[in-house]
């Protein structure tokens, strides 16, 4: 039956405790080509399951808790479109690529990959060293323009590669991407560079740069695992002791695998607790290639998914992050992001947003942004829901703590005045914030056409296109979807 559709396919191969949630289109485990396939929940857990009319039936865990997953499906929102599109009409997928009319939701956060060189190889690179060429100064100032005129205002902008440092223009291309029009600049690195020299954080502490950190843990063995280098836990470390006693902003990035690293969140979470200056933690659990399941001896039906990182977190936390403190990013597909966000109080201790606001109330607060205090109405709405805890007799936990810490963050929104920046209202609700998120990259397993259209993370290009983050990541996906679905001519995607 090679010829044969889902639908016309035998039953015999699904069953009778599998229960299908809806179509979609992936990518055959073993040749990449996209191919028919489909959600299903059996058991506890949530699968998806593929058919390829040349290797048969191949099938990845995308959730290990069916629950979470059929309650992040309520928190589904509208997206919100871009003022103007680099591609006016779809033509087909993925032609059409970059954004197109289908498209359901604007860039929260573009990735600008400066360049394709490294000086790190990885053994569990996300993009399988498969990176684009290094880009010319004018060529960022024109993608930055397009930017402009796409959204207007963007609440941050990420330099990333490769490794960006190694740009022979590295520090031009960050003085060129402070625009007023652009809130929060981030960089994402290994660190390897900073860690020679101290003058260098300080140029992008002067600058406002969030340094977003590759930090997995700190053993020989995790470094050794997941970087090829049993010296790096050592040098993050000391490289995060500098940053922090410098005053420069940073973020922690922790790509997180099954068997290697759990055992580091703890660690990683004292230190961020710790310090006002690591604004944020980002939990990415592993994107696998072939070469990566290999090298860690992975199978596509043992993964990390986001409900196994809440569990570890807020095991991991001391008493500071409560499971139902996540949520679904309201922005993006369900499956993509979980996040939270920590209020520092003028006291130092740390509240999760969530035990303080009604379900209806924090999402509104955070939908379509990927920063907390994207804008003054936001702040606004944390302080018109904060007052609710007046009558809430004592049931939340450091009431008055929180009542005065939020009744400052109004005082310092009221001197900015109504004249404030996007820049400085910004950095108001980041001063206050702390933000846990965790990014479920998609890979050549757990490729799911379906969630592509709801992507805010965008590779902007050259020639003023956006590229989805999980299509342009998965180079075999790209390359695979140049044609129809195998078994069906002529057909189209979705996004």
């Amino acid at each position: 039956m090679s010829g044969a559709s889902w639908q016309e396919r035998d039953a015999s191969d699904v069953t009778s405790s599998e229960h299908c949630l809806s179509a979609t289109r992936a990518l055959c485990h073993s040749c990449g080509e996209l191919v028919e396939a489909k959600i299903v929940l059996q058991g506890d857990a949530v699968y998806l399951s593929k058919w390829c009319p040349e290797h048969g039936t191949s099938r990845a865990l995308i959730c290990s808790d069916r629950d979470w997953y059929l309650r992040a499906q309520s928190y589904i929102k509208p997206g919100t479109s871009p003022l103007a599109r680099a591609v006016e009409r779809f033509e087909g997928c993925p032609e059409s690529c970059g954004l197109c009319p289908r498209h359901q939701q604007h860039s929260c956060v573009p990735i600008l990959e400066i360049t394709g060189a490294c000086d790190m190889s990885c053994p569990i690179c996300l993009v399988d060293g498969h990176t684009g060429a290094t880009m010319k100064l004018a060529e960022v100032e024109g993608i930055l323009d397009a930017l402009v005129r796409y959204e207007g205002q963007l609440n941050m902008l990420n330099i990333s590669g490769g490794e960006p440092t190694v740009h022979p223009d590295f520090m031009r291309i960050v003085d060129a991407c402070l625009r007023p029009e652009i809130g929060v600049v981030s960089v994402s690195t290994n660190g390897l560079w900073l860690a020679e020299d101290e003058d260098r954080i300080k140029a992008l502490r002067d600058r406002g740069v969030v340094i977003s950190l590759q930090c997995d843990g700190f053993t020989a063995e995790t470094g050794r695992r997941l970087r090829g280098r049993e010296d790096l836990g050592e040098i993050k470390r000391r490289l995060i002791e500098r940053a922090v006693a410098l005053g420069a902003r940073v973020s922690l990035t922790v790509t997180l695998a099954r068997g290697v690293n759990e055992h580091e969140l703890p660690g990683i979470l004292e230190l961020f607790f710790a310090h006002d200056e690591i604004l944020s933690v980002m939990v990415q659990p592993v994107a696998h290639s072939a070469d990566t399941l290999a090298h860690l001896g992975a199978d596509p039906l043992d993964i990390i998914t986001i409900p196994d990182v809440v569990r570890l977190l807020a095991a991991g936390s001391g008493g500071v992050l409560r499971e139902q403190d996540f949520t679904p990013l309201p922005c993006s597909h369900p499956s993509c992001f979980a996040l939270t966000y920590l209020l520092r109080t003028t006291d130092g201790k740390l509240v999760s947003l969530p035990s303080m606001l009604d379900t209806e109330t924090y999402l509104d607060v955070i939908k379509n942004q990927a920063l907390f205090g994207a804008d003054s109405d936001s702040l606004y709405r944390l302080k018109d829901a904060v007052t609710s805890l007046w009558s809430s007799d004592g049931q939340v936990p450091d009431r008055d703590s929180i009542l005065r810490t939020v009744k400052q963050l109004m005082l310092d929104l009221n001197r900015l005045g109504a004249g404030a920046s996007h820049r400085e209202v910004l950095e108001l609700g980041v001063k206050n914030v702390k933000s846990i998120f965790i990014h479920h990259f998609m890979d050549r397993y757990t490729f799911d056409q379906s969630r592509l259209v709801k992507c805010c993370n965008h590779y902007p290009q050259i020639d003023g296109r956006l590229l989805p983050a999980c299509g342009r990541n998965n180079h075999t996906a790209a390359a695979a979807t140049q044609r129809p679905p195998r078994g069906e001519p002529g057909s189209q995607g979705q996004a």
